[in-house]
Order: structure tokens, then sequence, then C-alpha cells
């Protein structure tokens, strides 16, 4: 096998690239959900133009639940997509870190996103006002 010059090879990586982009959907680089903004490649979230100061597990989970926007999540699943364990149902680290992320991009505004919704799970999305 002869060796590879160099602008043969990157005549193949263009011709590989291209064929990439046209056969799959290209994977979102911001999430919405109402007026919070998550920018997953500066791992940055925003809430009415003001920026949400998170944690790498708190960022996370944002992003879990906006990837699955108004679809309620268990504790189960959301241990399994964020911390990729199974936790014991007893244990609270779900709900802890819910809390946490609640007092983060809900308290400080009107409406809230990140809503429980008892014995199923929690869910993110904008619910009309009453």
């Amino acid at each position: 096998m002869k060796p590879f010059s160099f602008l043969e090879l990157l005549a193949r990586l263009q011709a590989l690239t291209r064929r990439d982009r046209r056969g799959r959907k290209q994977e979102a680089t911001e999430l919405q959900v109402g007026d919070l903004v998550i920018d997953l490649l500066a791992r940055k979230a925003f809430r009415d133009g003001s920026r949400i100061d998170l944690t790498a597990k708190e960022f996370a989970l944002l992003t879990v639940l906006a990837r699955h926007q108004g679809q309620i999540l268990s504790k189960t699943v959301i241990a399994e997509m964020v911390w990729d364990v199974n936790f014991d149902t007893s244990a609270n680290v779900v709900e802890v870190a819910i809390k946490r992320l609640r007092a983060k991009i809900d308290s400080p505004f009107k409406t809230g996103l990140l809503h429980t919704v008892r014995g199923m799970g929690y869910v993110l999305e904008e619910r009309p006002g009453p």
C-alpha cells in the first residue's frame, strides 16, 4: 500500500466530512426552554438575558432536562443520565441537585420552568401563567 501525500489525505478527509454532514442531522449547539437559553459549546446558561452560574453537575442536569423538554424524567433515569449510575431509590442525591438547580434557574424569576410531578419525577417546560 502506497503512503498518501498530504494533499491526497486532506482531500479524502474533506470528502468524508462532506458525506458525514449530509448523512446525519447536525447536533444542536443551543437549547431553549422559554426564556432559558443553554449554550452547549460555551457551557453557559442564561435566563431572561442574565447569566446563571452552574456547577458541572448542575449544567449536566439542566442539559438532560432541556434535551427532554416536556418529558417527565424519573429520579432513576436522571441519576443514570447525569451521574451514570443507579442510585438507591432512598438516596436523595437527585432531589438535592434539583433543589439547587431550581434555586438558580427559577427562584429569581417570575415563572418557574422546572416542575415536580408527584410520584413520577421532574419536567423542564414553560407552562402558561394563571
